[in-house]
């Protein structure tokens, strides 16, 4: 009887693991959610991606120092061609008033 209970449960061991898709109990019978362990995850990536771009910057001062000014330098070219289109624009619009008051 006891060969039969120990056949039982590995039995329905390897049904719970075949159809449960992955999800596993712990060994003290509390379940974790899927949703929990994800968001555990995610938390030891961000520790993990924090603590790596903290050491990239102590090893590499220099070379943040130039890709801010070449992001500054980006920007602040973006910036000038809209400021460049704006007033052209402006303009275009004065002179396109200054011919419609002219022939009206």
């Amino acid at each position: 009887m006891q060969k039969l209970n120990e056949l039982w449960n590995k039995f329905k061991d390897i049904l719970m693991d075949t159809f449960s898709s992955g999800k596993k109990e712990e060994s003290n019978g509390s379940v974790v959610s899927a949703d929990e362990v994800e968001k555990r995850q995610r938390e030891l990536r961000d520790q993990e991606r924090k603590r790596v771009e903290l050491e990239y910057k102590r090893e590499h001062p220099d070379q943040i120092k130039q890709e801010k000014m070449i992001s500054f330098e980006n920007k602040t070219n973006r910036l000038k061609k809209r400021l460049n289109i704006a007033i052209i624009t402006v303009f275009g619009l004065i002179v396109i008033v200054f011919l419609i008051l002219f022939f009206v």
